[in-house]
């Protein structure tokens, strides 16, 4: 289950008069990510399209977090600057969040529906791909360094295009199953938003965030084996019908009272 892994705060530039944006807490589940300081500090660097976001950002583990704040201050600043859905806010850390990575550590906060997320930059994949592309150009380098006036130049270029082709293959698959648990969590968060309006619980009412949160989690519970081979690769996308279903039944369970 999601709870609260630490408390977010951060500066703004200097035109706007050095603003501390107070009180973003972080909920995530506690079992799949070791936080070592309850207390993130950082500044903002600027804003971003998230639609044009290069695939690499996220990683495989979908290393994203639920916000939640009690400042009205914080609320007020979000809801300002998050109001075009595709914005998202980048923040550096002053404090590495790995104490063995050599990386500055940023996060993206923006909007997806009535949701504030926070997502964590992964450049692991980068970092791999980067190296991918500079070891095939040294090996490319030495194999034609090695081959002589009789030898065939056809047979290395053939050999470099099957390497790129086993390169982007495996680019490609990342870049599937990552779409597949983003239509995942977006289908999810429509239907438990419709079945709350369809029972007349508005974003108004108390405990509306932590009676989306509950159901949102319980769902990914209930469908865990099923996006466990989905991260894998070998699993179909889980049908609408399915995670209606699913969502009704918490829903009438959550409601009844």
């Amino acid at each position: 289950m999601s709870q609260k892994l630490c408390t977010l705060k951060f500066t703004l530039s200097r035109k706007q008069g050095g603003l501390i944006i107070r009180d973003v807490q972080l909920w995530g589940n506690m079992t799949l990510r070791r936080i070592l300081n309850p207390e993130w500090s950082g500044h903002f660097i600027q804003y971003v399209d998230m639609g044009k976001l290069p695939f690499w950002i996220r990683s495989k583990y979908m290393n994203t977090y639920r916000c939640y704040s009690t400042s009205g201050t914080t609320q007020a600043y979000f809801k300002s600057k998050l109001r075009n859905a595709n914005r998202g806010i980048v923040i550096e850390l002053f404090d590495k969040i790995d104490q063995q990575s050599k990386e500055p550590t940023y996060l993206i906060i923006f909007r997806k529906n009535t949701e504030l997320n926070c997502l964590q930059v992964d450049l692991t994949i980068k970092h791999e791909l980067d190296a991918q592309v500079s070891k095939l150009k040294q090996e490319i380098g030495k194999t034609r360094a090695s081959v002589s006036k009789e030898g065939s130049i056809d047979i290395i270029i053939r050999q470099a295009q099957q390497r790129k082709i086993g390169t982007k293959t495996k680019v490609y698959r990342n870049v599937h199953i990552n779409d597949k648990r983003l239509h995942f969590n977006e289908t999810l968060s429509k239907l438990i938003l419709g079945g709350l309006r369809l029972r007349g619980i508005l974003n108004v009412v108390p405990d509306f965030q932590k009676l989306y949160k509950i159901t949102f989690d319980a769902a990914e519970f209930a469908h865990r084996d099923e996006l466990k081979r989905i991260s894998m690769g070998s699993g179909e996308e889980i049908s609408f019908e399915s995670l209606q279903e699913t969502v009704e039944t918490l829903l009438k369970l959550f409601t009844k009272s």
